[in-house]
C-alpha cells in the first residue's frame, strides 16, 4: 500500500468513526410544553391503539407524545393515556391535549392493571403498549406493522431499545433453561449487525411492543393478573401467543426507541426484587419445561444467539450485494434465501464490496431475516470490518455457501485458515469461461482475451475441486465440468426458481409491441438489444413497420440509447415493476448469441404466460419447443425477424404458446428447487 492510499484509508476511517449513528434525543424541558400545541387527528378508522400508562413523571409523558406526533402520520392511531393517580401535574397537563383519550383513575391500579383497562378500552384492530418514558424514532410503528403483513403467524412484535447512551438496552430476548433471560445486544453498539435483522425471540420487552387486541375466537389479549402489578407480565404474555396460540414472537429492529429506563411508572410497590422474584418463580411453573437450551457462553463472552434455527447456520459469502430487482442471478439468490429460512436455517450475508446503493437491499435482506455483515462503529470507538464480522460468524456457522469464481477466489482467500470442519459449497450461478468462449464469435481474441478466459477457467475450476459441494444452475453445466473431472456426486443442480404470476389476462388483439428485459451491465444483453436493433428488428419494420420494441432493465450506456432509442424503439431503463410491460406487450424476445447458464428473463416470460422468440443460448436449459412453447430460432437475423412476425401476427399460433406456458415451469418451482437444496444439504450430512 502506497503512502497516499495508507492516509487516505485513515482519514476515511476517521470520518466513519466521527460519522457513527445517533439517535434523535428531544427531551424538552416542561416549558416547552407551555407555548406548544398538540394535533392529534380523531381517526374514524382506528389500526391502532397507543396503551401508554403513566404515574406521574409528565415531562417524560409530553416528550413521548411529541415523537409519536412527528413519526408515522399516515397510520391511523388512537392514543389512550392511563393516569394512575398521579400526583403532579399529569392530569391537568393531559387533559389539555385535544385528540387523546385520558382514562383517570381515582387509586392507583398498578401496570398491568392499567394495560388491560386500556386494552379494554381500544378500538383498534392492533394493540400497541409504549412505556411512557420512551422516545420513538421514525417508522417506529409501520415497521412493527410491516412484520403483520409480511410474515405469517404473527403474535407480537417489539422493538430495538436503545439506551440515552446511543448503546443497545435490547434487541429481543431469548430465555434459556431454567429462565435465565438474556436481553440481546445489551450495552452494544446500535448498528451491531447482528442485532439488526428480523429474527424470532422469545419475548420482547413490554416497553414498545405490538399485537392484535383480540385473538381468532375474539377474546381480547389481555396480560395475566396472576403477575400483578408488574414484571414478567409481557414475558408470560409471549408465551401465551407461543404456546396456547401458536404464533411467534418477532424482534424488529427498524423501529427504534430511546428507553430512559428505570423512569417510567412502577406504581408504589417498592418491594421490587422481592416482586421480581415472586413472578419469576410463577413464570418458571408455568412455562420452564419449554426452554430446554443451555445459556452457551464462547471464551469471549458471546451468548448463543442460535436460538431458534435449525442446523445446519450458514454464512453465505458474495462478491457484489445482490439486487433482485435488477438481475435474474439476484432473484435467484432471493428465492434460495426464503427456502432456506422456510427450512429454519440462520443465513449470515457478508459481501466483499459495499456501495451506498446497497443501503436499500441491505434493509431489504435485513427485513426478511438475514443478518447482513457491513462495516459499524463499536462501543469502543473502533471499526468492525466486514471480515471481521465474517471471521467472528465462523465460531458458529455449519456452511460456508461461496457465490461465483472471484467471489470464491477473494473469500476462500481470506478465511482458508479458520475453516477446518466447515462444508463449503461453491456456487458457479454460470460457467463464466464457457459464456467467454462463446462470446469469441463475435468479437475480436486478444492476447489479453485469451489469458482473462484462462483466469476464468482456473478460478471456476479451484473453487470446485476445493468445495465440498458443486452447484450448477443446469444440468447441462453440471455434464459439463462432470466431463471435466469433477466427481458427478458433488454437484447438485440448483436451478433459477419461477412460479406462475397471477396477472391480468390481457387479450391477444387488446396487446402491442415487443418486449425485452435484462440488466445491462451484463454484456449478453447489450448484444442480444444490438443484435436485435441493428439486424433483426430493421427486417421485421420492412414487413411491419407498427411494430414497437420495448427495452427495460437498469444500467443501458447512454450513448447507445442516443443512438438507439426512438418511438419504435423505446428504451425505458430500470422499472421498479415490470408487471405492466409483460402483461401488455404482445411478445417477449431474448435474441441472445452467447451466455451460459440458464436465463431469468426467459423463465420471467413464462411466469407471465408471455410467448417467446429466443435463440438456442436463450432456450438452454429450459427445456423449451419450438412451436409448443417457445419459437426458437436459430442465429440468423432472417430467421429471428420470420419467427418475430410469425408469432406477433398469428393469433392460433399465439395462443398456443401462451396456453403452453407454464409447461416448463415445472422444473423450475420453488418444491423442486427446496428439494434439490435439501439434497445437498444431507449430502453434506445434515439430514432434514
Amino acid at each position: 500500500m502506497g503512502i497516499k492510499r495508507f492516509f487516505k484509508n485513515k482519514i476515511e476511517d476517521r470520518n466513519f468513526i466521527n460519522n457513527k449513528r445517533k439517535l434523535k434525543i428531544n427531551h424538552f424541558e416542561l416549558d416547552f410544553f407551555e407555548n406548544y400545541t398538540f394535533s392529534f387527528a380523531n381517526e374514524s378508522e382506528i389500526k391502532v391503539s397507543i396503551i401508554i400508562p403513566v404515574y406521574n413523571q409528565i415531562r417524560y409523558t409530553l416528550n413521548c407524545l411529541y415523537t409519536i406526533e412527528q413519526y408515522d402520520k399516515h397510520v391511523s392511531k388512537e392514543i389512550i393515556i392511563i393516569n394512575d393517580n398521579s400526583s403532579d401535574e399529569t392530569l391537568e397537563c393531559l387533559n389539555k391535549i385535544p385528540g387523546i383519550r385520558v382514562i383517570d383513575n381515582p387509586e392507583n391500579l398498578g401496570f398491568l392493571r392499567n394495560i388491560n383497562k386500556g386494552i379494554h378500552a381500544a378500538k383498534g384492530k392492533y394493540v400497541y403498549i409504549l412505556n411512557n418514558d420512551v422516545e420513538v424514532q421514525e417508522n417506529y410503528l409501520s415497521s412493527l406493522l410491516n412484520v403483520f403483513e409480511t410474515k405469517e403467524n404473527v403474535g407480537a412484535v417489539g422493538s430495538k431499545m436503545v439506551f440515552a447512551d446511543n448503546t443497545l438496552q435490547e434487541a429481543g430476548c431469548l430465555i434459556f433453561r431454567d429462565t435465565e433471560i438474556v436481553n440481546l445486544g445489551r450495552c452494544e453498539a446500535i448498528d451491531t449487525p447482528k442485532y439488526n435483522f428480523l429474527r424470532k425471540v422469545d419475548y420482547c420487552s413490554g416497553c414498545s411492543l405490538l399485537f392484535h387486541r383480540t385473538d381468532i375466537k375474539g377474546n381480547l389479549n389481555l396480560l395475566d393478573e396472576a403477575f400483578l402489578p408488574a414484571y414478567y407480565e409481557e414475558t408470560d404474555f409471549c408465551q401465551r401467543l407461543k404456546y396456547e396460540q401458536n404464533l411467534d414472537i418477532y424482534y424488529q429492529p427498524a423501529s427504534e426507541i430511546i428507553h430512559f429506563e428505570n423512569i417510567s411508572y412502577t406504581g408504589k410497590d417498592n418491594s421490587k426484587e422481592l416482586l421480581l422474584q415472586k413472578n419469576r418463580e410463577t413464570f418458571m411453573q408455568r412455562w420452564n419445561h419449554h426452554f430446554t437450551n443451555e445459556r452457551f457462553l464462547d471464551k469471549e463472552g458471546r451468548n448463543n444467539i442460535n436460538a431458534f434455527y435449525k442446523k445446519p447456520n450458514i454464512l453465505i459469502l458474495e462478491e457484489h450485494m445482490p439486487q433482485p430487482d435488477k438481475d435474474s442471478g439476484s432473484r435467484r439468490f432471493l428465492e434460495i434465501v426464503k427456502i432456506l429460512q422456510k427450512n429454519n436455517h440462520r443465513v449470515i450475508l457478508g459481501i466483499k464490496q459495499l456501495n451506498e446503493e446497497d443501503e436499500t437491499y441491505i434493509d431489504f435482506f435485513r427485513g426478511m431475516g438475514v443478518e447482513v455483515c457491513k462495516d459499524y462503529v463499536n462501543t469502543q470507538n473502533k471499526i468492525v470490518k466486514v471480515l471481521d464480522q465474517v471471521k467472528e460468524a465462523l465460531h458458529y456457522v455449519d456452511i460456508i455457501w461461496i457465490f461465483r469464481p472471484i467471489g470464491f477466489d477473494f473469500w476462500y482467500g481470506k478465511i482458508k485458515n479458520d475453516i477446518s470442519g466447515k462444508k463449503i459449497i461453491y456456487d458457479m450461478v454460470d460457467l463464466h469461461y464457457l459464456r467467454m468462449e462463446r462470446e469469441n464469435k463475435y468479437i475480436e481474441v486478444t492476447k489479453t482475451r485469451r489469458k482473462e478466459m484462462k483466469f476464468f477457467r482456473e478460478k471456476e475450476y479451484f473453487g470446485m475441486e476445493k468445495a465440498d459441494v458443486v452447484i450448477s444452475i443446469s444440468d447441462e453445466e453440471k455434464k459439463i465440468v462432470s466431463d471435466q473431472g469433477i466427481k458427478n456426486e458433488k454437484i447438485f443442480t440448483v436451478s433459477n426458481i419461477h412460479e406462475p404470476v397471477k396477472s391480468k389476462n390481457v387479450d391477444y388483439s387488446a396487446r402491442e409491441g415487443i418486449l425485452f428485459i435484462g440488466g445491462f451491465y451484463h454484456m449478453p444483453n447489450m448484444d442480444a438489444v444490438k443484435f436485435l436493433r441493428e439486424d433483426i428488428m430493421p427486417l421485421v419494420w420492412d414487413k411491419d413497420p407498427s411494430i414497437k420494441v420495448y427495452i427495460v432493465g437498469p444500467n443501458f450506456p447512454e450513448e447507445i440509447k442516443k443512438k438507439y432509442n426512438s418511438d419504435k424503439f423505446q428504451i425505458l431503463g430500470y422499472q421498479k415493476s415490470v408487471d405492466y410491460w409483460f402483461e401488455n406487450s404482445r411478445i417477449f424476445v431474448a435474441p441472445l448469441r452467447y451466455g451460459a447458464g440458464v436465463k431469468g428473463k426467459i423463465g420471467q416470460a413464462l411466469e407471465f404466460a408471455l410467448p417467446i422468440v429466443t435463440t438456442g443460448i436463450g432456450a438452454e436449459g429450459m427445456d423449451l419447443e419450438d412451436g409448443k412453447t417457445a419459437c426458437v430460432s436459430d442465429e440468423s437475423p432472417q430467421n429471428f425477424a420470420n419467427k418475430i412476425l410469425e408469432l406477433y401476427n398469428n393469433e392460433n399460433l399465439w395462443q398456443t404458446l401462451h396456453k403452453n406456458n407454464l409447461l416448463p415451469l415445472a422444473r423450475f418451482s420453488v418444491e423442486q428447487q427446496e428439494k434439490n437444496i435439501k439434497n445437498l444439504l444431507s449430502y453434506l450430512g445434515f439430514k432434514n
